[in-house]
């Protein structure tokens, strides 16, 4: 094993000998830390632990994966198959199914997925005679999942989160108690678990059978987690007491990452560390085998800023590199051309790939302009962890409003929207009208206009399809003889049809579905302007939107990845452009608004922590843009915005300046380089 351990560096090596006692390591942005994970698990083996006596606990299936696949090739696959590892959720599985008499289930027991626990919801709402108004099915199920993180009971519940300030009345979480005993009840009568249930009932489990407890204590005599930063109450209890009383538990984790505060993940578990066990051995990896000094130098700053951290600094051997390219755009328009070029510049002419490439922001829907471009700019590019723009519900909802505009013979559009418009036709009716239409050489239109003529369709049903053929067949059909510019066609079409109280008020998170129509007619607004001359169908047309089809085609590999910050998290890319670096979207408005409250003072530290790992993804060059203004309102109305206070938090001698502006009367871009921006 020493020829393998040879492999790492002083501290790695460090690490993977310490096998005895508690150990702390704390691993910095591409340190090695999962390399070091796997040779130690080899050095225990090497050692004459068992590996059945190794518990090795990751966040992912992914991380999991990678570990067991890095392992194998150390000790082999005969032993990595005796070895317990695993998620959190797929380990308290294992155990729970070992002793399901003890949790009163029985063989066969179901794991429900949200979905299925959200339906148990609704209808135990419904028995209850309560209003869905004012008992969200999705936001009792969220309330349930996080007492179940926090290992709260149902009878628990009114006074550990009413009385903590939580939002909502006391008379709402007395409800919300009486909906999460039922659901516990059904769900024990249904033989089933949900997805929290794992973790919670394993607690529970080992609580009240210290004799199970003591059996499993003694089989995992040593202990491994990574990403410590990530657990929450209910992990960090879990593994608290499968520690006692060897405590032989090593865990590996950086407090500069820790950024799932909003799932539940406590940092203060990591940065206790120590309270917890008094004679913690602590291991710092502090080199950084991925990025550039400049991109090291610079995050290192930016993180110190907060005052939750453990005290280490990065570094590198690896020379400056090229300095980080700050770049401020007049739009959220300008600043997608911008990053388009830059793209393209670096493929053509620095022998960079696509797939190279990635895009952070903070959400998705701050990437919309950029989706909208890629193509354009003939970009192939993949949507990670999220929906894209053009795939949205909503979005495709309403193109086939405008294809059916451009083109009245497109009669899947017509069925379409007749699906969406219709309540109460299903698909049998719809069948029929259409063969009513065929048989008698009409048009499907017309049938619309007497559809008592079709067997099975009674007054109540006609008045339905009649008031779709007014109010929506009639109004595109008038519109296509109308002269005007295509964004007001589009817009109008939109607001004669009355498309956001009839469509988007029947699908959930209506207020953010419209912000999303919104930017999608903004951007035809942008075409017209910058297009003049060309109408609707050359947007769809140029856009893919009519055969449904982009360049984002899921089967390229060589593909610019754009992703939200949480989502890169354990990733790496040679190129990372960071967008949207305002006040209110990095750090988002929600933690900003969290802190003036007083209700998290660290929210803002958290943000700054999501900042940092953004930045660590890049290991040669990292840009970072912002926008004047963007869209923020659900009217769809541009909002002045700051540039992020985590620029300013970066040294102004390792950063490169310029600003990016519309040239006029024309729809590209110029630069100003060595501009004072922030």
């Amino acid at each position: 094993m020493k020829y393998l351990l040879d492999d790492l560096n002083p501290k790695q090596q460090e690490a993977a000998q310490t096998l005895k006692g508690p150990v702390l390591v704390i691993a910095g942005a591409g340190s090695g830390k999962t390399r070091t994970l796997t040779y130690r698990t080899a050095n225990l083996i090497q050692q004459g632990v068992k590996p059945a006596n190794i518990l090795t606990v990751t966040f992912t299936n992914r991380a999991a994966d990678d570990m067991q696949a890095k392992i194998a090739q150390l000790v082999g696959n005969e032993i990595l198959a005796e070895m317990n590892l695993g998620t959190f959720h797929s380990i308290c599985l294992k155990i729970l199914r070992e002793n399901l008499t003890k949790i009163n289930r029985m063989e066969g027991c179901l794991i429900y997925d949200t979905t299925d626990s959200v339906a148990i919801i609704e209808d135990i709402i419904f028995e209850f005679g309560l209003e869905e108004t004012e008992y969200d099915p999705a936001l009792i199920f969220n309330i349930i999942s996080k007492a179940k993180m926090e290992l709260v009971k149902p009878t628990n519940l009114t006074k550990n989160y009413a009385k903590a300030g939580k939002q909502g009345s006391e008379h709402f979480y007395q409800t919300a108690a009486r909906i999460y005993r039922e659901y516990e009840r059904v769900l024990a009568n249904n033989n089933s678990f949900d997805f929290n249930d794992l973790i919670k009932k394993t607690i529970e489990l080992f609580e009240t059978d210290q004799q199970l407890l003591q059996k499993y204590q003694q089989k995992f005599c040593y202990i491994q987690v990574d990403e410590y930063q990530d657990v929450n109450h209910s992990q960090y209890k879990l593994i608290s007491l499968l520690a006692k009383p060897q405590n032989n538990i090593f865990v590996v984790g950086d407090d500069w990452q820790g950024i799932y505060g909003f799932r539940g993940a406590d940092i203060g578990n990591i940065l206790e560390f120590e309270h917890d066990y008094p004679a913690a051995r602590v291991i710092k990896l502090e080199r950084n085998y991925r990025s550039s000094n400049n991109i090291i130098e610079s995050s290192n700053q930016l993180i110190n800023n907060n005052t939750q951290n453990k005290v280490k600094a990065a570094w590198t051997r690896a020379d400056d590199g090229a300095p980080i390219f700050l770049a401020r755009a007049d739009s959220p328009l300008v600043e997608a051309k911008y990053v388009c070029k830059r793209i393209n510049h670096l493929v053509d002419f620095y022998n960079y790939k696509f797939s190279d490439i990635a895009v952070l922001c903070r959400s998705h829907f701050q990437s919309m302009q950029l989706q909208n471009q890629l193509p354009k700019f003939r970009i192939p590019h993949q949507l990670v962890g999220g929906v894209s723009f053009f795939d949205r519900q909503e979005i495709r909802y309403f193109v086939n409003y405008l294809k059916l505009l451009v083109n009245p013979n497109d009669k899947l559009a017509l069925k379409r929207l007749f699906r969406i418009e219709v309540h109460g036709v299903g698909e049998i009716l719809l069948s029929e009208i259409n063969k009513y239409a065929r048989e008698n050489k009409m048009e499907i239109t017309d049938v619309f206009e007497s559809p008592t003529v079709v067997k099975g369709i009674g007054n109540n049903k006609a008045a339905n399809i009649i008031e779709f053929q007014r109010r929506v067949i009639d109004t595109i059909y008038d519109l296509r003889e109308q002269k005007m510019g295509m964004y007001q066609k589009a817009l109008q079409l939109y607001e004669e049809v009355a498309f956001a109280d009839n469509v988007l008020a029947e699908l959930d998170n209506p207020a953010e579905r419209e912000k999303y129509i919104n930017m999608f007619l903004e951007d035809i607004a942008n075409f017209q302007r910058y297009h003049p001359g060309r109408g609707l169908y050359d947007y769809l047309l140029l856009n893919k939107l009519i055969a449904d089809k982009d360049l984002a085609d899921s089967d390229q590999e060589d593909q610019v990845k754009i992703m939200t910050a949480h989502a890169a998290k354990g990733l790496e890319f040679p190129v990372v452009f960071i967008i949207a670096a305002e006040e209110e979207v990095f750090p988002h408005l929600k933690s900003l608004e969290e802190e003036a409250a007083g209700r998290n003072p660290y929210a803002v530290e958290e943000e700054r922590r999501l900042f940092y790992v953004a930045m660590t993804r890049a290991e040669k060059i990292l840009f970072i843009s912002f926008a004047h203004r963007r869209v923020q309102n659900n009217d769809g109305q541009y909002k002045q915005l700051l540039p992020s206070r985590f620029l300013s938090e970066l040294p102004a001698e390792r950063l490169d300046f310029t600003s990016v502006e519309s040239k006029k009367g024309g729809s590209g871009i110029q630069l100003r380089k060595n501009v004072q921006i922030i």
